[in-house]
């Protein structure tokens, strides 16, 4: 799998290994450099300290400096990788500034430990999810307390799409998925929802014979983005396990990942309107509130983040 060329791992100084130990493996496979992040609060101007003359800018350096510190300690066990490493201590708020280390260094993956979680079934938290809706390249969320290897990767996509942007979009999902469940040797199972829109109301107004027939029409429709979405003649297509559902996007992929019990699921993050709803927006966050597995989003090409980039100072 060597599509990341420049991957950025987000880690606190008291985090665990699970992100940074992954992210130096991903280099190591993909020949890729190695950024290692982490963002502390800005100390408030005009602090100085009781019976010190350092002010608040000079206390912000020594607070950069320890933490650049503390992350050269941790990287020890890796010198011998041969993996070019970056460290990078940014201030401010930590997902505004690795969206914008992201952007200034042309960052193609970003790893992080899912914050906000305390048991299985936790939320990801706020940083994750400003990830998820504003970072422009692929976001890789671990849990690393419910799972260790991947063994079970659950490719989520949207079959009902029919724009060129989104049919592109779920094939980079497959074909992402696929890589890893190749490099992990684990299984892959491929997950859709589909259903015809307004279904309920329009029974009342046409008739369920009519509405049947134009049900049946979905389905074969929906069967049809399947077989196009693999790929054809792919020995692959003999161990992809589908899940094709009728009904409601959020409780189809959250049945069927609690079903197979997922390690990782892969998906797109993306706000669009039109029948089966916006993947940033009812359905997504409906899966973030309740995924109890690992998460790798994607967004589609040509996405812009409205982060504003500038220099830092």
């Amino acid at each position: 799998m060597k599509r990341f060329k420049r991957i950025l791992c987000y880690i606190g100084t008291d985090s665990n290994e699970a992100a940074l130990s992954r992210a130096v493996s991903l280099a190591i496979r993909n020949e890729a450099s190695l950024t290692i992040m982490d963002v502390i609060k800005p100390i408030p101007k005009g602090i100085v300290m009781v019976g010190d003359a350092t002010d608040s800018e000079e206390l912000q350096n020594i607070m950069v400096n320890d933490h650049e510190h503390a992350l050269l300690a941790r990287l020890a066990e890796y010198a011998d990788t041969a993996v070019p490493i970056e460290l990078v201590v940014a201030t401010g708020d930590p997902a505004t500034e690795i969206i914008r280390q992201v952007i200034l260094a042309d960052i193609d993956l970003v790893i992080k430990n899912a914050d906000g979680l305390s048991a299985p079934g936790g939320a990801f938290g706020s940083v994750a999810r400003s990830l998820l809706r504003m970072c422009p390249c692929p976001v890789w969320l671990l849990k690393p307390e419910i799972h260790g290897q991947f063994d079970r990767v659950l490719a989520a996509v949207d079959l009902d799409a029919d724009d060129d942007i989104h049919q592109q979009l779920n094939r980079n999902i497959l074909e992402l998925a696929l890589s890893i469940a190749r490099a992990e040797q684990a299984q892959l199972h491929l997950v859709a929802a589909w259903g015809l829109w307004m279904e309920g109301p329009l029974r009342k107004r046409m008739g369920d014979e009519t509405i049947d027939q134009m049900v049946e029409l979905q389905q074969v429709k929906v069967r049809r983005a399947l077989d196009e979405l693999l790929p054809a003649g792919s020995s692959d297509n003999n161990r992809i396990q589908i899940h094709l559902h009728r009904g409601d996007p959020s409780e189809v992929i959250r049945s069927v990942a609690d079903t197979i019990e997922a390690d990782l699921m892969v998906m797109g993050t993306v706000c669009r309107t039109g029948v089966s709803g916006a993947l940033v927006g009812s359905t997504a966050d409906s899966i973030f509130s309740e995924l109890s597995c690992s998460m790798l989003a994607i967004k589609p090409s040509g996405f812009v983040s409205p982060v504003q980039v500038a220099a830092r100072v």
